[in-house]
């Protein structure tokens, strides 16, 4: 690229190339900017001419970037951000931001925090937008490169570019169809050897190792199990392990619980929010079980005032959930 191209880009044909580069759709692009989408794509064409490069091309899943916008999108994301933190006013009025936000959140997460979250969201800020991604692999580029503002999720190790503050601790409870058990009858380990069960098998493209998986020097726990505690005890008393069926998330395990003889060892939260729907019974578990620390984490460089009042917004709210 020439300095003459340098010196004439306009800085608008950034934040389109940083949507398009995100939403990888002329159409959303042009949503998300407020642009018609024959305006996307002259920006686009203008783009191509100045880098000397088709950047995108289309493809069976969307527009898919060349190697040369895949090289340049973050550190597009990155100047942009630091105009944007640059110009920021050093107070922020919620009420009349129409910024879009952007909050990283797992299955559990999305269920149990962001409802509330977006309900005092658009109670305090009726103009803004809130943008939810899916929590996994690729996070914490997704963090990095500021396309999501937040996270929340149980962290285990995080690296010292990302602050974070803990949200709340969540505990684990067996869930039961509630006709399956007497009035009075509680849940055992005698009952849970013969019980089947459902397991949580998270479909993750990275390695999961005791439960967790490493992305970025960020540590995730994405799945929360009993640590293997009633196999044992079946072992020790001579019994095999109960027959297992898999679901992708604890949501799917309640829905499987609630039409079938199974049990599911779920956040407690969770379960209790759909135990009266599903017809379910809720027992703490008849063993020492670990809890789980919720956390939300963000970028340090990508601070601002908005984003502040965003993460106190969030936190406030996980105080009652």
């Amino acid at each position: 690229m020439s300095d003459s191209h340098i010196r004439n880009l306009d800085l608008n044909l950034l934040r389109v190339f940083d949507a398009l580069y995100e939403e990888r759709n002329v159409t959303r692009a042009a949503h998300r900017l407020g642009l018609t989408q024959s305006a996307v794509s002259h920006a686009l064409n203008r783009l191509r001419f100045a880098l000397g490069d088709e950047l995108f091309v289309r493809g069976p899943a969307g527009m898919r970037a060349t190697p040369r916008a895949a090289e340049v999108g973050p550190k597009v994301r990155q100047a942009l951000l630091q105009i944007e933190s640059a110009l920021a006013p050093s107070t922020f009025v919620p009420a009349d931001t129409e910024r879009s936000f952007s909050i990283a959140a797992g299955a559990y997460t999305a269920v149990v925090v962001l409802p509330p979250v977006v309900r005092d969201f658009r109670a305090l800020a009726p103009r803004a937008e809130v943008r939810v991604r899916g929590a996994g692999i690729g996070l914490a580029e997704e963090l990095d490169a500021g396309r999501a503002d937040v996270a929340m999720g149980s962290f285990t190790t995080i690296p010292e570019r990302f602050d974070s503050v803990p949200l709340f601790t969540e505990t684990m409870v067996w869930a039961i169809r509630a006709d399956q058990l007497g009035k009075h009858e509680r849940l055992t380990m005698d009952r849970l050897c013969v019980q089947p069960h459902v397991v949580l098998s998270i479909a993750e493209d990275g390695h999961v190792v005791n439960g967790a998986v490493t992305d970025g020097g960020l540590e995730r726990r994405v799945i929360w199990d009993d640590g293997g505690v009633v196999r044992r005890t079946c072992a020790e008393r001579g019994l095999p392990p109960p027959p297992t069926f898999f679901a992708p998330d604890a949501q799917s395990a309640l829905a499987l619980v609630g039409q079938s003889d199974l049990a599911a060892l779920v956040p407690s939260r969770l379960a209790r929010l759909h135990a009266r729907d599903l017809g379910l019974a809720v027992f703490d578990p008849p063993y020492e079980s670990r809890p789980v620390q919720l956390v939300m984490l963000w970028r340090k460089e990508h601070d601002s005032a908005a984003l502040a009042w965003l993460r106190a917004l969030i936190a406030e709210v996980a105080k009652s959930v």
